[in-house]
């Protein structure tokens, strides 16, 4: 249950991004980031203009599988280095409040004040969208902006782990930036380096089971299901996707790279600071 001591940590974590801005200037660039993609991405192609709501849809893929990731790894990699720095993790933990309680408030917290930048930044380009594509459109496309906000949500709860694991800001910084590459660009060249290798000779089960192990490309894949036929666009074309490759299954791969690291966050927190 969301007990009254979560309901306040998470009320003064989003309060205290609100009142930094945090929320408003995030929301407000990539607000502009949409904006610009949606009208000039097929600029190199000579065309300028909105275009078809599933090709929009299909670039912004691009710009939130960089963004939201080292937004959401920034956003959560200091949780628990802030408040080491400002001496109140002692005030929390001396508290009666449970480890789980803290955690549990701090995460849903910064959820929200995510899933506010990101629902803010696409929702005002998908308005404009959805002006020239029409209402019908409007299912997609917020189907997008949940999986952009489930994508975000995932990469919160790896920062968790981060900051449990390397709580000095230095070190939850550089990590941070690491995990980001590995996740965003150096999984998939090493892929492409397997196919190279084996000359494709992986198999397409193997290949899938592989894409379904990095939060990403799980991203991108539930966005081609959607909009398949721009599986060019998304960098899937020469990708035969098994049958039991569903959106249910990759909601649940996602749930699972939620809670998983959360769980571990809870474990090492409190096998750190509370038997120490």
């Amino acid at each position: 249950m969301f007990t009254d001591a979560m309901r306040a940590i998470a009320h003064k974590e989003l309060s205290d991004k609100l009142k930094s801005k945090w929320v408003i200037v995030i929301g407000a660039g990539f607000t502009l980031f949409t904006v610009i993609i949606s009208y000039f991405g097929a600029a190199p192609a000579g065309i300028a203009g909105f275009r078809p709501l599933d090709a929009t849809i299909a670039s912004l893929t691009s710009l939130v599988t960089y963004f939201i990731p080292i937004l959401a790894l920034t956003l959560g990699g200091g949780v628990i280095a802030d408040e080491k720095e400002k001496g109140t993790l002692e005030l929390f933990l001396a508290s009666p409040i449970s480890v789980g309680e803290f955690l549990l408030g701090k995460f849903s917290g910064l959820v929200i004040a995510l899933a506010l930048s990101t629902a803010a930044g696409l929702g005002v380009a998908g308005v404009v969208l959805l002006f020239k594509a029409g209402l019908p459109a409007a299912r997609s496309y917020l189907i997008f902006i949940a999986n952009s906000i489930i994508l975000g949500v995932i990469f919160l709860s790896l920062s968790f782990l981060t900051s449990v694991l390397l709580y000095e800001r230095t070190r939850v910084i550089a990590s941070t930036i690491l995990l980001w590459l590995v996740f965003t660009i150096l999984y998939d060249l090493g892929l492409v380096g397997l196919l190279i290798v084996t000359k494709g000779g992986i198999g397409t089960g193997v290949f899938s089971l592989l894409l379904m192990i990095n939060p990403v490309d799980i991203y991108r894949i539930l966005n081609f299901l959607s909009i398949g036929e721009f599986k060019v666009l998304i960098g899937l074309a020469s990708v035969e996707f098994p049958a039991y490759m569903r959106t249910p299954l990759l909601w649940v791969i996602g749930l699972l790279w939620i809670v998983v690291p959360f769980a571990a966050s809870y474990h090492f927190f409190k096998r750190r600071y509370l038997h120490a």
